[in-house]
């Protein structure tokens, strides 16, 4: 059975405290034992000098006395050993317990300190010299170690209990630091295609949770918009597509019942052709427009002229506005501006600009003008139509695909509703911007931004680039 994240989390800090506490106690062990070694050198070092100085005023039955006094004086009971030699060799004391021959202690030299074993035990020993009286002084160092030994009892057996504490606490602090990860699972499994409003929650703190919880819902944000996005242009693509095959169908239909008559027969394949073109006309929009979310939209780049682009495409326009009695003034474009791009996507973007302005605008007397303004590293096209004014709320929705401000979507005049997204794809692939400027006074003005070209040798119709807006 797998253990869950909380658990593992409490267990494995119970784990690594516990080797922390024992590494850092092994230490202080071993420092302490250190500690209390230097202590018992520090005793040798005074009772070896004292006793040497002692003992050669003495008579040989009084030198049992002086090391009873040094044990008792002794702040630890650790058993003691001593060997005191006269000047002329002869050994003038030694403990009862003082090893026999074949199990001699060593001799040191002068004032030097070592371990040495004997009986199974450890001993401190010192040899010292005074006025020919050489001490030599062994100390048992299993009080130290059974000190020692205590302390490490005493903490094996508090060990578990803080290791208990340790997990309890880990168990606590995961609890409060999965509790968003919970929050942000149980969120992600109410997400559906009919749930996807749904948001994480409660996650407010500015740590890496918190953060990922921003992230979540941003994208949650971005994936609903998407996903109503699709749903809409699938409904809308196919409500356009169905108007001018409906009108195929008819067409057909009737010219096949009335097929013997040729004058019928002309003007109903005039108006399949028309139809043809409309969905040409919206099949090459629509798949320019998922080329562009597809990050596949070639286009080509070099030097282009503005003011011969403003030209074409005004001229063209002039026309078409003529025609819906609507005057077209162009203002001037100042000569020698170059954009990088696609000269055909560019016409493109401007002319849908200018069509726009021309099926929306006033029914008869309107005006459309065209302006240039020219930047240091920016140049920028003004469009402007009299019409009606564009409310707040669809200051952008006029950018989505298929959207039209006029309800009545029979409408031809009215077009597809794809001009304005198709233009802004352009512009943003061209690194530029399109919004809408300003909307009041019976006036709509659109702008759009293009870079302008420094002098870096750009050669025209230079390269082919994918390019994602």
């Amino acid at each position: 059975m797998e253990l869950s994240f909380r658990l593992r989390i409490a267990l494995w800090s119970a784990l690594l405290s516990g080797i922390v506490l024992l590494i850092f106690f092994g230490v202080t062990a071993l420092m302490v034992f250190d500690s209390l070694r230097k202590e018992v050198d520090g005793k040798l070092l005074i009772f070896t000098q004292q006793y040497a100085l002692d003992a050669r005023d003495m008579d040989e039955a009084r030198v049992p006395q002086l090391q009873q006094v040094a044990i008792l004086g002794a702040e630890r009971e650790e058993g003691r050993l001593v060997e005191l030699v006269d000047p002329e060799g002869r050994q003038k004391y030694k403990d009862p317990e003082w090893p026999k021959p074949g199990e001699e202690i060593k001799y040191l030299e002068e004032g030097m300190v070592e371990t040495m074993r004997y009986q199974k035990q450890s001993w401190r020993v010192m040899s010292r010299t005074s006025n020919r009286y050489r001490v030599r002084m062994a100390i048992n160092l299993v009080g130290i170690r059974d000190e020692v030994w205590q302390m490490v009892q005493g903490f094996l057996k508090a060990l578990p209990v803080a290791l208990i504490f340790i997990g309890v606490g880990a168990w606590w602090v995961a609890g409060r630091a999965v509790k968003p990860i919970k929050k942000i699972i149980d969120t992600a499994e109410h997400i559906t295609p009919e749930g996807l409003s749904e948001r994480i929650e409660g996650v407010e703190s500015n740590d890496e949770l918190g953060r990922l919880a921003r992230v979540l819902n941003r994208m949650m944000e971005r994936i609903e918009v998407a996903f109503h996005q699709t749903r809409r242009f699938s409904a809308d693509a196919s409500h356009e597509l169905r108007t001018p095959l409906a009108v195929m169908q008819g067409k057909i239909e009737v010219a096949l019942q009335e097929g013997d008559r040729s004058d019928y027969d002309k003007e109903t394949l005039a108006e399949l052709l028309g139809s043809v073109g409309q969905l040409r006309s919206i099949i090459d929009s629509l798949l320019m427009l998922s080329r562009s979310d597809a990050g596949s939209l070639v286009m080509e780049h070099g030097k282009l002229n503005l003011q011969e682009i403003m030209a074409d495409v005004t001229e063209d326009a002039e026309i078409i506005a003529e025609g819906e009695g609507i005057l077209l003034k162009a203002g001037p474009c100042p000569s020698g501006v170059e954009v990088s791009g696609d000269g055909r996507l560019l016409r493109l973007a401007i002319s849908n600009l200018l069509a726009n302005a021309v099926k929306y605008n006033v029914s008869a007397g309107g005006e459309i003008t065209t302006e240039v303004e020219v930047g240091d590293v920016d140049c920028r096209i003004l469009i402007t139509n009299t019409g009606p004014e564009i409310s707040e709320e669809n200051k952008e929705r006029i950018f989505e695909r298929f959207f039209r401000g006029d309800p009545s979507r029979a409408a031809a005049k009215r077009g597809f509703g794809l001009g304005l997204s198709l233009s802004r794809v352009i512009a943003t692939a061209h690194g530029g911007t399109l919004e809408l400027l300003s909307s009041k006074g019976g006036r709509n003005t659109f702008q759009m931004t293009l870079s302008i070209v420094q002098d870096q040798g750009l050669e025209a119709r230079g390269t082919r680039d994918r390019l994602i807006p």
